[in-house]
């Protein structure tokens, strides 16, 4: 390892190069597969032709990504930090977004552009991290535990409605949970344990009032249940901990603006959800303590499709997609064989051969713990290549065929829409990138220079005025 601002020496590589012995291992070496062309037209049969679409595309498109920063407060020991994670749902309406180019469709209007983020709307979620207690807490967990608990309850689609909040929307998932930890009543759900005594299933209730503990008495929260507190330490990083919490709530937004519609739109949700999509970034899947939440997310998708499908509707349009990680690399590897226009849906075996050998396949198939959607690779026309995912068309993943009909095509009623739509954002602003995502992500990013510092500074300013009575 190099120190710090010391750079390798460019001549190096010489003595490698120029070794008796290296020369010797490379002659010695041979190909277990010589690597071909064969091999690649092998790959490109696998791939099929883009599914033609003759829906109706949704005008109405909202994307999500998230970041999440540690802000130093004082750069002594113990380390002491504030965490922030910030969530941008933008929306998009393909009207507007049509009317962007300019000169013959050959370029962007930069002011039209600009003007799309007066309809992002990011919510911003500041959390104690190392060192920092809220006042009446005892340790960094407990102010965590509340901090977040208090956020998913402000943070309301209609501020005068707290059924409109976003902590109503995971009681909504939790009573979907399998097994003992169900409740089938979206109005109460129970966490696995306590986290001061450990007591068994606490059962608590969609209230604003602070709930206890019946055994030991002590605080506990409805956001409990996501177990990220688990994650929290008093003088460590807990960067673990706000990614955990970036990640599932970048996957509960899409369902919370679901459940909203749904409720409140009973008449004609059919009609607005079918004019919706939805952009994610990263792949349809939770990771963590918290993973447990993609099977209830799955669930709910289910019985609001069967509903959409009774009123002649196809299923809501909701779409992952993927800028990096090992299926990304693996694509970038083949696309030189892969034909235009052509659309693969990967398969365990496949996954497990190519894509991750090293991994162990499951017996209840890849991502049975984590995943709720399908990954797609895509090749455009434009040769572009993407990979994203739909949503498992199911209830559940315990059917005794699941693996393999998760993968069938014909199982999936939106995957036209969804290629056309993919097609219509693509742009050139990222490498595979869609408009949407590429545009959410610009406006919730945080940037290292400056946003980090102005985080840093807000946070030591802040800190350093509550304590001298300011």
């Amino acid at each position: 390892m190099p120190y710090k601002y010391e750079y390798a020496d460019k001549t190096s590589h010489f003595d490698i190069v120029n070794n008796p012995e290296v020369i010797k291992f490379i002659q010695e070496c041979d190909f277990m597969i010589e690597p071909s062309k064969d091999e690649g037209e092998k790959m490109n049969d696998l791939f099929i032709d883009v599914p033609h679409n003759n829906d109706t595309l949704p005008e109405k498109i909202i994307a999500i990504d998230g970041s999440y920063y540690e802000a130093s407060v004082k750069n002594r020991i113990p380390s002491t930090k504030v965490g922030y994670v910030k969530i941008g749902s933008l929306l998009i309406d393909r009207r507007q977004y049509r009317g962007l180019r300019v000169l013959d469709n050959r370029f962007v209007d930069p002011f039209r552009v600009a003007k799309m983020q007066d309809n992002n709307s990011p919510i911003s979620f500041p959390l104690p991290s190392s060192n920092i207690v809220l006042k009446g807490k005892k340790n960094v967990r407990d102010s965590f535990r509340y901090a977040m608990d208090r956020h998913l309850y402000e943070h309301r689609t209609i501020k005068d409605k707290p059924d409109s909040s976003l902590r109503t929307t995971l009681f909504h998932l939790a009573s979907l949970r399998a097994g003992e930890l169900g409740t089938n009543d979206p109005k109460k759900l129970r966490i696995h344990k306590c986290p001061s005594c450990e007591q068994k299933q606490i059962e608590l209730y969609d209230i604003p009032e602070e709930q206890y503990c019946p055994y030991c008495k002590s605080p506990v929260y409805p956001s409990d249940c996501l177990r990220i507190w688990e994650e929290v330490t008093d003088y460590q990083s807990n960067s673990v901990a706000l990614s955990r919490f970036m990640n599932v709530i970048e996957h509960i937004i899409p369902i919370h603006y679901i459940r909203i519609v749904r409720e409140y739109y009973s008449e004609s949700f059919a009609n607005i959800l079918s004019n919706l999509a939805f952009f994610i970034d990263g792949p349809l899947a939770i990771f963590g303590n918290p993973a447990w939440i993609h099977a209830s997310i799955l669930r709910y998708l289910n019985r609001i499709n069967c509903d959409m499908k009774k009123y002649g509707k196809s299923s809501i349009l909701l779409i992952g997609l993927q800028k990096t990680g090992h299926v990304v690399e693996y694509f970038n590897l083949i696309e030189q064989y892969i034909d235009n226009n052509k659309i693969f849906s990967i398969t365990d075996d496949y996954r497990y051969k190519y894509i991750t050998p090293n991994n162990e396949p499951s017996s209840n198939g890849f991502g049975y713990e984590t995943y709720y959607g399908q990954d797609f690779l895509l090749k455009t026309e434009s040769g572009r290549i993407f990979v994203f995912a739909l949503p498992y068309p199911f209830a559940s993943k315990t059917g005794k065929d699941f693996i393999n009909e998760k993968t069938r095509y014909s199982n999936y009623d939106c995957l036209g829409k969804a290629v056309q739509l993919i097609k219509d954002f693509e742009c050139d602003l990222y490498e595979n990138a869609v408009v949407p995502i590429a545009l959410a992500h610009k406006y919730t990013a945080i940037s290292l220079e400056p946003g980090a510092k102005v985080l840093d500074l807000l946070s030591q300013t802040s800190i350093k005025n509550v304590n001298s009575g300011a």
